[in-house]
């Protein structure tokens, strides 16, 4: 026996998935900004925060170093944000051009993580000609480890995408935004 889901929006079951979704989505981008403001604090702020010491290997040398010198992907990260931020509220409201914005969003998350992957071991590799970081064990010990967390941290992302790809194209989840009548889940 099935039962059909009313067409008034009020009525329609809200699932669980969609709403935490939306909210990771909102505290992500929420503090994306915040850290993103950090440079526009006096002074060193941001590589104080960071716990980054001259020549110092690993990750967060790595990331000081992305962060000193690009403005321009600091910009692309604050629009990426404040674009994930609107979208997730969006989702939150079960807006019905939402689910499908929201599946743009994870197709370009999901090929920017396993680019920026892909590309960042070329970016640690040519920070050894701008100083002296690959001169040293500990140096080369501490980019492996950064390396191996960067492959984990984009296996989960990569993960997290595609499930909430698949979650959002589901004919329940669809239901929400379209408010047409679908059989519930059993």
């Amino acid at each position: 026996m099935t039962t059909a889901v009313s067409l008034d929006p009020s009525l329609s079951p809200r699932s669980s998935a969609v709403t935490g979704l939306a909210w990771g989505f909102i505290a992500f981008s929420t503090l994306t900004v915040a850290l993103l403001t950090l440079p526009l604090l006096p002074g060193d702020a941001l590589v104080a925060s960071l716990g980054v010491e001259a020549g110092s290997g690993g990750l967060t040398g790595g990331a000081a170093w992305l962060i000193e010198r690009s403005n321009t992907f600091a910009s692309l990260l604050m629009v990426g944000a404040a674009v994930t931020l609107a979208l997730s509220v969006a989702l939150l409201q079960r807006r019905r051009w939402a689910r499908p914005a929201f599946l743009g969003l994870m197709a370009a998350g999901f090929v920017g993580v396993l680019g920026g992957a892909a590309l960042t071991p070329l970016t640690f590799g040519f920070m050894a000609d701008t100083g002296n970081m690959a001169s040293s064990e500990d140096s080369v010990t501490g980019l492996i480890g950064a390396l191996s967390v960067l492959i984990m941290v984009a296996t989960v992302l990569v993960v997290l995408f595609a499930w909430a790809g698949w979650k959002l194209t589901t004919p329940a989840v669809r239901a929400e935004f379209e408010r047409t009548p679908v059989a519930a889940e059993g």
